[in-house]
């Protein structure tokens, strides 16, 4: 059966074409993932794709410079007279979230919560759910439930985690930007 419907035209201002070197017999090719749409040429020379690679270089430069502005350099935890960011250049960036427990443990995937998935089941919780886990000392108990937050530092890939804790960005505070779900970029 042979589909009538066209696909949706879509407008971008001449000064756009014209600045992206784009003419009327150009196709274009749409790129989506989460949260990102991207438009490039859909057949490009080797230097169009150099700047294509360069562009998207610099966007994500741009974008990893305004998360951690918003994350700030770790701290441990304000506890800034431990010696971790001594005068003494002994103790880089990428030592900074090594002396922060906080920050450490974040990156520590051990501290995961595993819950077999018949258990899970049977208290009526999806398997691969976020869970959160709470402890009550004065009767031994430790609950394990439904986390509140949909997202959390678990959800930044370890390529992305990896760069920002070598660089001396607090884990901690992009734990909770994460979650707080608070506008960081485009203000």
């Amino acid at each position: 059966m042979k589909n009538n419907k066209t696909q949706p035209e879509m407008m971008l201002p001449e000064r756009v074409y014209e600045l992206c070197g784009f003419n009327d017999k150009d196709t274009l090719a749409l790129h989506a993932g989460e949260d990102t749409l991207v438009i490039l040429k859909g057949q490009m020379t080797a230097i169009e794709l150099v700047h294509v690679i360069s562009m998207l270089g610099e966007m994500a430069t741009e974008l990893t410079v305004a998360l951690a502005k918003a994350c700030g350099r770790c701290n441990n935890c304000g506890d800034e007279d431990d010696g971790a960011h001594g005068d003494s250049g002994e103790n880089g960036p990428d030592q900074w979230v090594e002396s922060c427990s906080l920050c450490r443990d974040l990156l520590d995937n051990s501290q995961t919560i595993h819950i077999p998935d018949y258990l899970l089941e049977e208290a009526g919780i999806s398997s691969g759910t976020k869970l959160e886990a709470s402890a009550d000392r004065d009767i031994g108990e430790i609950t394990v439930t439904e986390a509140e937050n949909q997202f959390d530092i678990s959800d930044v890939p370890p390529g992305i985690l990896t760069v920002l804790a070598q660089s001396g960005i607090c884990l901690a505070e992009l734990d909770e930007l994460i979650m707080m779900e608070d506008i960081i970029y485009g203000k």
